[in-house]
């Protein structure tokens, strides 16, 4: 009979969850507050107690894993696209779930399931391997799928801020990774001429850039509106900032996860 220490179930379920709140906040591109998803991961630790109880009913524990979700979510997240992140996140940890009943597989980890909770004998190394290999194999699926699906389109960005508006080509490219550190919103780069009076904002701040070609440092701003139309789609309006730059194509240049949902 394997012996559980609590401590270790309520650490490694902590651990856990905050992971896959992490994973959840990249795929579906939401920000992810620390403390708010310290809370989060925190019910879900709670949630794992039910590992002690006697074997329930299918129906009983799959309603309680779905109530579970959207409460970490909840506490996590907040209730803006609730459903969205509740769903992504309980499709991650299934298959985040798999992962570990492999490794504990292969390398002979002692473990344990019971009502949908998980208890795993497993040292530090072996949990941080496992979380390099999980983050790389998100960014890989992530990576070719923004590339298939969204790069090879043309797109129409239109931008509004107080009484002006502007209509700009847009290009998806994954490349584009800056987000602003004040509010975790994605930067759209914009040619500073093509956005006009819009280029003068009265509220901005700077934050700095690094790529390829260089570093730097950026002014961007807060639109009231930005939306982005496909050339094969309907037009989607996305939260995120903008950034004055000089664009030698003209193009606005976001990434591709922006059309993701």
């Amino acid at each position: 009979m394997q012996v559980i220490y609590l401590d270790i179930l309520l650490i490694f379920n902590l651990y856990m969850n905050y992971l896959l709140l992490s994973m959840t906040a990249r795929m579906t591109h939401t920000r992810l507050v620390f403390w708010r998803g310290l809370l989060g991961a925190g019910a879900g630790s709670l949630s794992s107690l039910l590992l002690f109880l006697p074997q329930l009913p299918m129906l009983f524990l799959t309603g309680c894993r779905l109530l579970t979700a959207l409460l970490i979510c909840l506490a996590a997240f907040g209730r803006n696209r609730l459903l969205r992140n509740s769903l992504c996140f309980f499709g991650v940890s299934f298959l985040t779930a798999g992962g570990l009943f492999a490794l504990s597989a292969c390398s002979e980890i002692a473990g344990m399931h019971q009502n949908g909770c998980y208890y795993f004998d497993i040292s530090l190394p072996q949990l941080a391997a496992f979380t390099i290999i999980t983050y790389f194999i998100l960014s890989v699926i992530q990576f070719f799928y923004d590339k298939n699906k969204f790069s090879d389109q043309a797109y129409q960005i239109s931008v509004r801020y107080r009484q002006q508006t502007a209509s700009l080509e847009g290009l998806a490219d994954t490349g584009n990774s800056l987000t602003d550190f004040y509010t975790g919103k994605p930067v759209i780069i914009c040619d500073k001429i093509l956005l006009g009076d819009m280029a003068r904002p009265e509220h901005s701040h700077m934050i700095p850039y690094l790529t390829v070609a260089g570093s730097g440092i950026l002014e961007v701003f807060q639109p009231d509106e930005v939306c982005i139309l496909p050339e094969h789609g309907t037009a989607k309006a996305v939260d995120a900032l903008i950034g004055i730059g000089t664009q030698e194509n003209g193009k606005a240049i976001f990434n591709p996860k922006l059309m993701r949902f």
